[in-house]
């Protein structure tokens, strides 16, 4: 059955900040149109034909919010879902604001509500605090631990798969009537598993409360259901599924103690069953520290992204609505996380260069710290040369190195250098391959005057191209390259002389002689015009790279 929206569509006005209004609108009224038959793509090209603008942005506004608190961006399917999903709720009826001019609306607003410290009206502890219940608090239904008994599914397939009979490893009789009196053998919970695959089970065992808590956060978030802790200290768990008058509407009810025989946490009673309907906003269950966890490789990633940008990618990838305050909270989260790991990390640095000597011997390890005004020791750089590496280079490769560096993309910003420690006196038989650095240009003329020092064509070419595109340009430059005798590279120049004489100016003036195969050394053992093991090896770390 078709479901028809009528939408009041807001243009040719344009959005101010501060407070964030819609100003000088022209408003339009479209009735009667099935936006659910319509793809994403289908649906904006068809406010673009209504607005008659090709460059737009579209935005709409939760029903009864200002501006501020309800605008919402239009900018994937998941937006689109989400924008039907509440023009349902609303009764098919939602406001549309088209921005003309590209102007960082979410950004605006994203920078209001952190200068007034709420969201929707509501405090950011409300998210992220689970609910606290003191241990001498009454709860009608709480039974002792002895009165609860621990009983087994009555699903035969379940039965099968999660309690199996305990192997007998003795034939002591205390032993078999510990497994007369426990038949069952329970599952023990894997943190390791994959996050959306994680389900409580009657029996399950954790480590502690946390683990099982853990569990329950992914849990909800995979399925949407509104889980929220109605008993949760140090050694006992109640959950329930919907708060308030949805309580007993949904029959999902966990009781988890510790085991009286063994330090294990434990699902005492479970009753598994929801009849309740999907949840986007998941308050307690879901913490900063979930969130943060979740999120800790894009913030290594982008160390400024923004609230905005990661309440997006947590409802992109987990389907689910967070504040900006747990944004906040989980982004200082995985900060603290990743600086402590990272401190701890580096304090180990002189015992891992120790252990290089002691188990590689002959190898060269150098650590360089600065101190700091108040006494405090931090690193600087650390050279690291393997006895093998070195020896293999000297006794059974061509004297070919490629020079090249790379940033790390992690937390702490620095580069990797990848060179090889030999002793070649000024360079006499060596080739060196690098890009276009003056540092490099000077180091290697001042350690290896007499070297053949070449620069990577690919890095010549790049600059080439910035000035001279097309394809024709391309193809002749990468004959002047690969050209083996001077003759042939000269009447390739030729070639680009008469296109443009200022494209063969600038390429005379990239010192052909370092660039062109065409003048490189006969004896040298190798014909490379890029220094490709370098880029090699940069894009083989690239993971290394983001999470030092």
């Amino acid at each position: 059955m078709d479901f028809n929206f009528t939408i009041e569509v807001n243009h040719t006005g344009s959005f101010v900040p501060k407070p964030i209004v819609y100003f000088n609108p022209v408003k339009m009224v479209v009735s009667n149109v099935d936006f659910r038959s319509m793809s994403f793509m289908e649906f904006i090209s068809y406010v673009k034909n209504l607005v008659k603008d090709g460059t737009i942005s579209v935005y709409y506004c939760l029903p009864q919010r200002s501006l501020r608190d309800g605008l919402r961006v239009l900018e994937d399917e998941n937006d689109y879902v989400c924008f039907l999903d509440v023009g349902y709720e609303n009764g098919g009826i939602i406001n549309l604001y088209i921005d003309h001019s590209q102007y960082p609306v979410m950004e605006w607003i994203e920078e209001e509500i952190v200068e007034d410290g709420s969201i929707d009206g509501n405090t950011d502890d409300d998210d992220d605090v689970d609910s606290e219940l003191s241990d001498d608090e009454f709860v009608e239904h709480e039974l002792d631990d002895d009165v609860i008994q621990l009983q087994p599914s009555d699903d035969p397939l379940i039965r099968r798969k999660f309690f199996k009979p305990p192997r007998v490893v003795d034939d002591e009789k205390d032993d078999k009537k510990d497994v007369k009196k426990n038949p069952y053998k329970y599952l023990v919970h894997d943190p390791n598993q994959k996050w959306d695959t994680m389900f409580p089970i009657l029996g399950m065992k954790f480590c502690d409360r946390y683990e099982l808590k853990h569990l329950l956060s992914n849990y909800t978030v995979a399925n949407g259901y509104k889980l929220w802790y109605e008993k949760n200290d140090s050694t006992r768990l109640l959950v329930r599924c919907c708060k308030g008058e949805e309580k007993s509407k949904c029959p999902f009810t966990l009781w988890a103690t510790w085991m009286s025989k063994e330090r294990s946490f434990q699902i005492k009673s479970l009753i598994s069953e929801h009849n309740c309907s999907r949840a986007f906003n998941l308050g307690s269950m879901v913490t900063y520290s979930w969130i943060g966890k979740q999120l800790i490789e894009t913030i290594i990633d982008n160390l400024r992204i923004s609230y905005m940008k990661m309440a997006a990618t947590v409802l992109r990838d987990f389907n689910l609505k967070v504040s900006f305050g747990q944004c906040r909270n989980a982004k200082k989260f995985a900060m603290d996380e990743i600086e402590g790991s990272l401190v701890a990390h580096y304090e180990k640095l002189r015992s891992y260069g120790l252990e290089l000597l002691r188990t590689n011997p002959g190898s060269t390890v150098k650590l360089d710290v600065d101190i700091m005004p108040d006494s405090a020791v931090h690193f600087s750089k650390m050279y690291i040369c393997l006895k093998a590496v070195k020896d293999g280079w000297i006794e059974g490769c061509s004297r070919v190195i490629g020079v090249d560096g790379c940033f790390l993309k992690g937390l702490c910003r620095g580069e990797v250098l990848s060179v090889v420690d030999i002793d070649m006196g000024q360079g006499r038989g060596l080739t060196i391959i690098s890009d276009q650095h003056k540092g490099l240009i000077e180091a290697v003329k001042e350690r290896v005057s007499e070297c053949e020092h070449r620069q990577c064509a690919r890095h010549v070419y790049a600059n080439f191209k910035k000035k001279f595109l097309g394809t024709e340009y391309r193809k002749f430059f990468w004959f002047a390259a690969k050209a083996t005798t001077t003759t042939k590279f000269e009447d390739i120049m030729k070639e680009i002389k008469l296109i443009d004489s200022t494209a063969y100016e600038h390429l005379k003036e990239k010192k052909p002689n370092t660039w062109s195969r065409a003048f490189f050394r006969e004896d040298s053992g190798s014909d490379s015009i890029e220094n490709d093991v370098s880029e090699s090896f940069n894009a083989a770390i690239v993971e290394a790279r983001k999470n030092q």
